[in-house]
């Protein structure tokens, strides 16, 4: 049997003034479901919540502590203009703490699968 395949969603916390908070809980409540069906799919995939404001040292520090094989950079960040500069740190501390990830974007839940199945068959 093959290794578990390991996938670290990437994205802003729900609070974050850049998303707006008439969609806050739908979009956590897409996550969570997201989430769900992917481990349910036999993936080990898990959601972790950055900013710019943050910064990416404890995303640094899990990248070197629990290896994955792909990381998904989620729609608050790709979606926004804004991001673009916080996008790009994420993909360097990946490119720099995990080389062999795969680095996935998405638009919007609905796209996680199609992005996830680009990479590693799963199902």
């Amino acid at each position: 049997m093959s290794a578990q395949i390991s996938i670290l969603h990437i994205g802003l916390p729900m609070d974050h003034p850049s998303i707006p908070s008439d969609i806050r809980v739908k979009v956590e409540q897409g996550l969570k479901a997201v989430q769900i069906e992917m481990n349910k799919a036999g993936l080990n995939y898990q959601l972790v919540f950055y900013s710019p404001e943050s910064g990416l040292d404890g995303f640094a520090k899990q990248l070197k502590t629990r290896p994955c094989d792909g990381v998904l950079v989620g729609g608050g960040v790709t979606n926004s203009a804004d991001m673009t500069y916080f996008m790009e740190q994420i993909v360097d501390v990946t490119h720099v703490n995990a080389p062999q990830a795969k680095i996935m974007f998405i638009h919007e839940i609905a796209d996680v699968h199609a992005a996830v199945d680009r990479w590693f068959k799963h199902v």
